[in-house]
């Protein structure tokens, strides 16, 4: 018998044995392809939170779907498999989110330029000079941005505090951080030199 005929006997006897409810078969058989999904799913992610999320997202389909495998034999193409097609769902996913991003953004700009304009036409309100320091900044500025940098900068606390209140990776953290200074620096040195 050759060295991937072993592979395949090993795999079997493991899938067999995770069938009968033995958790730690499955287990052998996770450690045994771990590195490989992972590294399927950070070529597809391109971002190392991700690819750990989409990585259990696959072992857990496999493990729910381990009833459903016909050859026992090609666990490792059956797992592969479901790694590309989930991590292909989830690119499917990101791809829109990021369209509804650029809309969005968009939207905002657009509104930006309205608001700009309706200013510049109109002259400030005795209330609004008062209260044009950095809380009323803060007030123009998205939502989401508006959090992250609450959460930053008024209460102090890290990019792993902020990812797990929030729920949102490390890169989209640091993404919205450096917008919103951004938006910030502008909006203030608009306002500077009006």
């Amino acid at each position: 018998m050759s060295a991937p005929d072993d592979l395949k006997s090993e795999d079997a006897a493991l899938v067999a044995e995770a069938r009968k409810g033995n958790s730690g078969a499955f287990e052998r058989l996770i450690a045994k392809y771990e590195k490989s999904i992972f590294n399927i799913a950070l070529y597809k992610s391109r971002n190392y939170f991700d690819a750990e999320d989409l990585a259990q997202d696959i072992f857990l389909a496999a493990y729910k779907a381990l009833p459903s495998l016909r050859c026992a034999e090609n666990f490792s193409s059956w797992l592969f498999g479901i790694a590309y097609n989930r991590c292909h769902k989830w690119f499917q996913r990101e791809r829109t989110k990021v369209v509804k991003f650029d809309e969005l953004r968009e939207r905002a700009a657009r509104e930006m330029r309205i608001q700009s304009r309706q200013a510049r036409e109109l002259p400030p309100r005795p209330s609004e000079e008062a209260d044009s320091g950095p809380a009323e900044l803060l007030r123009r500025v998205p939502p989401e941005i508006r959090e992250v940098l609450k959460l930053k900068y008024l209460e102090g606390l890290s990019y792993q505090e902020i990812e797990s209140r929030l729920g949102m990776n490390s890169n989209r953290i640091d993404y919205l951080i450096r917008k919103g200074k951004q938006l910030l620096r502008l909006r203030a040195t608009r306002e500077e030199h009006v």
